[in-house]
């Protein structure tokens, strides 16, 4: 269904989604054919590298990744400034010094006009440039005029830039350059002096990093030739002075008696350890023992033979003072002297015997002489171990160093061997310096211009035009707050949607019109269909008094109560409407007589005001009266004699009658105080088919409110160029929580290309 929607929308908006992007494809096609005609040619250089007939530095291997990297830097390089400068050069040169010029001076881009004197010193300036490779520096004066010149006639390298395009051709050897302008001949000559310019820009800086290259190699050659020279002799020199020949089998002996020593030295150097271990802690334990038998117990035993002395002269004191007095402190202080006696007693009995310290002195001495007998043994063994190094040392220095020296100078020669080669290619290089890149197709001046891509465009423009619409469409489509069709005032309500009718554009038609006309008039076919299908859907409800209120004002309660009673009264229903609106009685001046406004008023006035004795008579009369009389020929009501005195009025549609208000502030509650409403409208369902209140804005009053107790049936309308509100949304919560009451929504005003028919 949703889908279905949105093609219908689609449909809808076909002349906006076609004749813009045709509008744009038009507008395209005539910004192209107003373009200038353009004119491209094209030139290529062969760069050798993949011909592997260049010389190098090295003898390495060229990979694809070594090869692609060098077709990059050419390609960089013929885009550089300095490059593209050399060939505004020519090209500037050119047009100051030929009759036949490809373009004449822009003061606008050259920022001013040229004088005479300025162009003649601009040619030398340019010559000199292009001849030295120099570049603009636009701090300086001169070159401010040259860039001036430049930019007036579109030569400067970054206009150049822009129509100059260089690539390599596949996976070859060849490098195109093409480059696309207003004239043939300009074309030409600027991939070709571009060519020219980078071969010899190229040229001139290989050959100065060349000789550069040749220099350093040469200073390093040099270098290494006294660096081997200097090796050689010191070589020589050291076997002359030494006589140094083979002594392999001596050495091998020596080496055998040298190992032996060396494990006797570390027995006996573990031995050693052991004995200053075991000295170590003899002698730590006759420390201990001599300062706790010397000065810590000495010491505390004093202290402990003091206090006892102390205690026993305050007991003495106080005895003598007053004994039974300080008894308690007497006690406390025995208790103490007590303690004090037993201390001295533990201390007395720790104390370490004389012999116990004599017997660990004499294990110490003992241990010192083991001592000096190890250590002499190790010093010996030393001595040997150090006598049979020097002998074996005297053999193994001389043959150690003679390799040396050999290493030394195999290691010289070789870089100077290298250092040689390097020199040798360089200077094979240096005399075909530049050769492997040469230009081979020279730019010619095209006679047809160059193809445009006007299909293409205009198709891109068509397809992105359509698209951006199609885009915008969308937009408006979903950020469009308005209601406008039944499915989504379903969703924002959550209640069924029971029928839509359609806007009517006419202003002037007749009810009667709308339904017997059967002429082609799309809107009055439209506007029935849908109303029979709510008429259909009241005729189905369990109830016969139906209250049409709304969330919001202006949406068209008046007309659609008109035409839903007219459609009833089509299939013989009995149809009375009760104006309930009194802010906005639009419904009485709607269908009561307009001739008779002020004895209607008078009329309705006292209907509001009747007695409730009166109620029921007038009510007789006035259904009775309605029952008798007929419609006149003008569609105006004709009032019988009861019917003066009665509150409801025949209208110009068979079938309908109406009660219509005065109007006023008061509230239905507060207008019918003292009567019973409800019992009125429960007689009046008696005696017609069908009861239609009409109840005021819920957003803004509460009668609707106050009405909805009269009523079997509450049809909400919703005008379809409305927004849905929070207050909307409270309305209709309000509505649903009387559980069977609320029958459904109604869109009223609805476009007529949103319905489905």
């Amino acid at each position: 269904m949703k889908l279905l929607s949105k093609s219908k929308f689609f449909n809808l908006k076909w002349v906006i989604l076609v004749c813009i992007p045709l509008f744009s494809v038009l507008v395209a096609f005539y910004l192209i054919s107003q373009m200038d005609k353009k004119y491209k040619s094209v030139a290529q250089i062969a760069t050798g590298f993949t011909t592997d007939d260049a010389v190098k530095l090295n003898d390495g291997p060229s990979n694809p990744f070594d090869i692609n990297t060098n077709f990059n830097n050419i390609i960089e390089s013929m885009n550089s400034v300095p490059v593209l400068t050399l060939v505004s050069f020519r090209l500037i040169l050119h047009d100051l010094e030929s009759d036949q010029t490809f373009r004449q001076y822009n003061p606008a881009a050259g920022e001013g006009m040229l004088s005479d004197e300025e162009i003649i010193r601009s040619k030398t300036l340019f010559a000199e440039r292009l001849e030295k490779f120099g570049t603009l520096n636009l701090f300086d004066q001169n070159d401010q005029l040259l860039y001036k010149i430049l930019k007036g006639y579109s030569y400067d390298h970054e206009t150049l830039a822009k129509n100059i395009k260089i690539q390599r051709l596949a996976a070859s050897d060849f490098i195109s350059i093409e480059y696309v302008s207003e004239d043939p001949f300009l074309s030409a000559l600027t991939v070709n002096a571009l060519c020219q310019e980078f071969i010899r820009y190229n040229k001139t800086l290989k050959t100065d990093r060349s000789s550069e290259s040749l220099d350093f190699l040469e200073n390093v050659v040099r270098s290494k030739k006294k660096i081997l020279d200097e090796k050689n002799k010191a070589l020589n020199d050291y076997k002359v002075n030494n006589n140094v020949y083979n002594y392999d089998a001596e050495t091998k002996s020596k080496i055998a008696l040298i190992t032996e020593y060396e494990l006797k030295k570390e027995r006996e150097s573990s031995d050693l350890n052991s004995l200053k271990l075991s000295i170590a802690s003899v002698e730590g334990i006759i420390q201990t023992k001599k300062a706790s038998l010397g000065k810590l117990n000495q010491q505390e035993i004093v202290s402990v033979n003091q206090r006892i002395i102390d205690l026993k002269k305050q007991i003495n004191d106080l005895n003598n003072e007053n004994a039974e007095g300080n008894r308690s402190r007497i006690n406390q202080l025995r208790e103490e002297l007590q303690l004090e006696t037993s201390r001295l007693e533990q201390v007395s009995a720790n104390k370490v015997s004389q012999e116990e310290v004599k017997r660990l002195e004499k294990d110490r001495d003992d241990l010192k002489l083991k001592i000096e007998i190890s250590e002499a043994n190790l010093f010996n063994l030393e001595e040997s171990i150090r006598k049979l190094k020097s002998e074996v040392a005297g053999y193994s220095s001389k043959q150690a160093n003679t390799a040396d020296y050999e290493r030394e100078v195999d290691l010289a020669s070789a870089e100077y061997i290298n250092a040689q080669d390097k020199y040798t290619a360089a200077k094979n290089k240096s005399l075909v310096i530049g050769s492997s890149i040469r230009q081979i197709l020279e730019g010619q001046p095209s006679y047809e211009p160059e193809a445009t891509d006007t299909p293409l465009w205009l198709g891109v423009v068509g397809v992105g035009s359509f698209f951006i619409t199609l885009v915008i469409i969308l937009m408006v489509e979903y950020m469009d707050p308005r209601i406008r069709v039944s499915s989504r005032l379903q969703k924002a309500t959550g209640v069924k949607n029971i029928g839509a009718v359609n806007i009517l554009a006419t202003k002037d038609f007749n009810m009667r019109e709308i339904f017997s006309d059967r002429s082609a008039n799309r809107e009055f076919e439209t506007f029935s269909h849908f109303l029979r299908k709510i008429r259909y859907e009241i005729q189905n409800a369990q109830g016969k008094v139906f209250l049409i209120t709304s969330t919001q004002v202006r949406v068209g309660k008046t007309f659609l109560i008109i035409s839903l009673s007219y459609a009833l009264s089509l299939v013989s229903k009995r149809v009375l409407i009760i104006d309930t609106n009194f802010r906005h009685n639009s419904l009485t001046k709607a269908l009561l007589p307009q001739g008779r406004g002020a004895e209607t008023r008078k009329l309705l006035k006292k209907a509001l005001l009747f007695e409730e004795e009166e109620d029921e008579l007038l009510l007789e009369e006035n259904v009775a009266s309605a029952n008798g009389d007929e419609d006149d020929d003008d569609g105006l009501e004709t009032t019988g004699k009861g019917s003066k005195q009665g509150i409801i009025h025949k209208t110009r549609y068979n079938g309908v009658e109406i009660i219509g208000n005065v109007g006023g502030r008061d509230s239905p509650s507060e207008i019918m105080a003292g009567r019973d409403f409800k019992e009125m409208i429960h007689r009046l369902s008696l005696q017609y088919d069908y009861v239609l209140m009409e109840g005021p804005a819920l957003n803004n009053y509460s009668d609707s409110k106050e009405l909805i107790e009269y009523a079997d049936k509450i049809i909400p309308v919703f005008g379809a160029d409305m927004a849905f509100s929070p207050m909307d949304k409270e309305s209709i919560n309000y509505l649903k929580s009387f559980n069977g009451k609320l029958m459904g929504t109604v869109l009223n005003n609805v476009q007529r290309k949103h319905l489905k028919f």
